[in-house]
């Protein structure tokens, strides 16, 4: 494994072919936060990291840029897309209205074993909140909540859940700048209290206070200027160390 392997915490290719590699490699770490809002990249410098050749590489970068996850720049610079305050609470709506869909139907669907696999993905989001790091943070509360997006048994509307996190994954790590400090998981809890009691109204409004709370937060740092502000080691190219 490379330094820059380990650096964007991606791993080389197994048995999947080098274009399905790059592009669930690069999906997933746009959806863990391990890109930053505006950073910049180079086809280059991405194809180093995953340890392949350009081409996949490319490819996966243009289906990206499809999903609106990325932009592409002059002199074959990429970069992180930087929404505005409007374009965040458009994501906003959409997500509250799909992601509650997916909570209420997942709560006429759980099982106790389903609970009890809850239960541990909430706990070690627990055990990570001493560390304050959101490269840890954040995928364990993305593998919580599409654990229970998935026992909604609806795969399509699962797949466009994670087209929306391809957009907001990155700026996840700007709760890490205050927000997470108030927020100490009772939305999160909230849910899956309402999944073991079977209440699916219930589990679904949490869910979408628990979403809400946080893109809210986003709104308003994007309307103060805060999400171009924080961001300029990535405008200069920058890349994010995990």
């Amino acid at each position: 494994m490379t330094a820059d392997t380990q650096m964007l915490g991606l791993r080389p290719p197994a048995h999947a072919t080098l274009r399905e590699h790059a592009l669930h490699q690069l999906r997933e770490a746009l959806m863990a936060g391990r890109f930053e809002p505006g950073q910049r990249m180079t086809i280059r410098g991405l194809a180093a990291a995953l340890g392949t050749s350009m081409t996949p590489v490319r490819d996966a970068v243009g289906r990206l840029a499809a999903d609106r996850a990325l932009e592409a720049e002059p002199n074959r610079w990429m970069r992180i897309p930087i929404l505005s305050a409007a374009e965040l609470r458009e994501l906003r709506d959409i997500r509250l209205a799909l992601e509650g869909l997916a909570t209420e139907r997942a709560a006429e669907r759980v099982t106790p074993q389903l609970l009890a696999e809850f239960e541990k993905l909430e706990a070690h989001i627990v055990s990570l909140r001493g560390l304050n790091d959101p490269k840890q943070m954040i995928p364990a509360i993305g593998r919580l909540h599409f654990a229970i997006y998935r026992v909604s048994g609806m795969p399509a509307l699962v797949q466009i859940i994670e087209g929306l996190w391809l957009r907001s994954g990155p700026y996840n790590n700007l709760l890490f700048r205050g927000y997470t400090q108030q927020d100490g998981g009772a939305l999160r809890q909230a849910t899956l209290r309402a999944l073991a009691s079977g209440q699916p109204a219930e589990a679904r409004g949490s869910m979408e206070a628990d979403v809400g709370r946080a893109l809210d937060w986003l709104i308003a740092l994007a309307e103060g200027g805060g999400i171009i502000d924080s961001t300029p080691r990535m405008a200069r190219g920058g890349r994010t160390k995990l």
